[in-house]
């Protein structure tokens, strides 16, 4: 990951509701978002069957610190020259490539015809997911280095993309031109993609606030002090945000109380990756090597599975098993109930883009400028 600048459950009905108003001729098995939905859960709805086996890798040039998002037999993703390609996920062939002017960093996201992400030269570009054709491109002005959410209007029933920028905005741009409907001022850089929850967007930054923005008009619906950076996604259930930052801890808050509820840190470590959030627990890694389950209602850690070096890959729950990538090369497969092993693949390189999961395959980037599809193998 891209040094953080600073200045001095499974899902929902609604989720479902929402992937099939804005996916046309799309399984639910679909990765389309960077956490897997609009929520940021981080919770995969096909479950994988173990062993995995490779079944392609392609190199697209520079590192891969970006998630590939997954729409029907294609995939999505860009590197850290600035490439933007889609790929067969059945092939592993490239299908047409996009060049913009810096890195991008950030996931993106799939509706319709378009696939949506940002850039650090600041621009959002909007293309065409099957030619790979500029629909529009919007500018901000600060780099885009988080990832691309949406959320479809109650009031005109159309698409909006939501991104922030390190020009300290949140911006809310329409899907079909590329308009700005509305923006939010914070007082930082803003690095995570923002999750959806009950009609708000919810998003954190380098101003160490949690923010509560209502889609519709873009007017704050709650701020809260989390104490710390925050330099990923944060996923809010039951009005409670659960946070993993650059305090070296992860933490619950309750926005209604405002105030925190449970902290949870073993090592003086900061969390770049994003948590996993299920019915009953939180799932965060760190840069102290290891990924840990949390109880989401009192904070108890109820184990810890360590890796060979820090991790910012971010978890995701796919049935019994909790999949992610580390910094000593490789991809695991951890048992959700035990903290087991039992799975791995040895990439060899920093793996610091996060696992995208669809019917049978597990897509992922690498620092070695490649993406590894693996697929279920026959027993």
């Amino acid at each position: 990951m891209k040094s953080i600048k600073m200045k001095a459950l499974k899902s929902t009905p609604l989720v479902y509701l929402f992937c099939f108003l804005v996916c046309t001729e799309k399984s639910l098995g679909d990765w389309e978002f960077f956490r897997g939905s609009p929520d940021m859960k981080g919770v995969a709805n096909a479950e994988l069957n173990l062993p995995l086996g490779l079944e392609w890798s392609v190199k697209i040039g520079r590192s891969v610190f970006a998630t590939p998002v997954i729409s029907g037999d294609k995939v999505f993703v860009g590197n850290e020259e600035g490439r933007f390609v889609c790929l067969s996920l059945s092939e592993g062939n490239i299908l047409w490539e996009f060049n913009t002017d810096d890195i991008i960093e950030g996931t993106a996201c799939v509706a319709d015809d378009s696939v949506l992400f940002g850039s650090g030269d600041g621009h959002l570009y909007s293309l065409n997911s099957n030619s790979g054709k500029l629909k529009w491109k919007y500018e901000t002005e600060g780099e885009i280095l988080g990832g691309v959410n949406l959320f479809k209007s109650t009031v005109d029933q159309k698409l909006y993309a939501l991104v922030g920028s390190y020009d300290n905005y949140m911006h809310c741009v329409s899907l079909a031109e590329g308009k700005l409907k509305w923006k939010y001022e914070t007082q930082n850089y803003v690095n995570g993609a923002p999750g959806i929850s009950d009609g708000k967007i919810y998003f954190g930054g380098c101003d160490a606030q949690i923010y509560g923005i209502k889609t519709e008009t873009g007017k704050v619906h709650i701020t809260m002090d989390a104490e710390n950076y925050i330099a990923n996604s944060i996923v809010v259930a039951d009005s409670v945000a659960y946070v993993a930052h650059h305090g070296n801890r992860v933490a619950a808050f309750d926005l209604k109380k405002k105030e925190r509820i449970w902290e949870f840190g073993e090592r003086d470590f900061p969390f770049f990756s994003s948590p996993a959030v299920t019915k009953d627990s939180v799932y965060a890694a760190g840069k102290d090597k290891r990924l840990y389950k949390i109880n989401r209602k009192t904070g108890e850690g109820h184990w810890e599975f360590k890796t060979g070096q820090g991790i910012e890959s971010s978890p995701v729950v796919s049935g019994n098993s909790v999949f992610i990538g580390s910094g000593d090369g490789s991809i695991y497969a951890v048992d959700i109930k035990s903290g087991k092993q039992k799975w791995s693949y040895e990439i060899g390189d920093n793996i610091r883009s996060s696992p995208a999961i669809t019917e049978g395959k597990l897509v992922i980037g690498c620092d070695d400028g490649k993406i590894y599809c693996f697929a279920e193998t026959k027993k």
